[in-house]
């Protein structure tokens, strides 16, 4: 039982941890979006747009890895599905050739599918011992 309980505490540490790592890398390129739209001469229609959702996004990742962090069980499921839309965006990486972006989004995201995964059956697994 302590080790399934050790196995759980690291599997929600690791999902926490790349979440918020995530969370790091939306947020960046929230900055950056933001700092492309005062130094090129474009319309700011569409750069507020992806700022917005950058924004959003990131800091639904950072309430989604609090949420792994503290053991709720409403934050695996978002974050199943956020990332993978992120596998989504990793396809269209691969077409335009950018694999140096695609392979670490696809390794982060699998990961963290996983780590969900791993901690959803270590709750049934761990409630229907009791």
């Amino acid at each position: 039982m302590s080790s399934n309980l050790g196995d759980r505490y690291f599997s929600s540490k690791v999902t926490n941890a790349l979440l918020l790592l995530e969370s790091t890398f939306v947020l960046a390129l929230a900055l950056y979006m933001i700092a492309l739209g005062f130094t090129h001469d474009k319309e700011w229609a569409p750069y507020l747009g992806v700022i917005g959702m950058a924004l959003g996004g990131s800091g639904a990742l950072y309430a989604l890895a609090q949420g792994i962090k503290s053991g709720k069980r409403w934050a695996t499921s978002p974050a199943i599905l956020a990332n993978l839309i992120a596998l989504g965006v990793a396809k269209y990486q691969f077409e335009a050739g950018l694999y140096i972006l695609a392979v670490p989004i696809v390794v982060v995201a699998v990961l963290i599918i996983l780590g969900c995964i791993k901690i959803i059956r270590d709750g049934a697994q761990g409630s229907s011992a009791d």
